[in-house]
């Protein structure tokens, strides 16, 4: 029988005090299709999902605590800047 940790995905740290802020652009409509490398565990209110799209990397955000659900992302970046901003991200280091 499998154990429920079994089914969760990452969880990330909780931002440290000395945390990055990142510039999060609410987005409006729907947000525009993207290559998903990677996200969050969906048991979170906020969970965060490592985007591609056009050559360059983002993450996108979803708050669930409210409804409907606000969507944000950071601003467009080199893919090499978008790992780095992922994984500040999972370890606490940006919020």
């Amino acid at each position: 029988m499998a154990d429920d940790d079994d089914f969760h995905g990452t969880h990330p740290a909780s931002p440290r005090p000395d945390a990055v802020p990142v510039r999060w652009a609410e987005v409006q409509n729907r947000p525009l299709p993207a290559r998903v490398r990677g996200y969050t565990c969906e048991c979170l209110s906020m969970v965060f999902e490592d985007c591609r799209a056009g050559g360059q990397g983002f993450i996108r955000r979803y708050d669930r605590s409210v409804f409907p659900w606000a969507i944000a992302e950071s601003p467009r970046i080199r893919v090499g800047d978008a790992e780095a901003l992922w994984r500040q991200l999972i370890n606490g280091e940006a919020r």
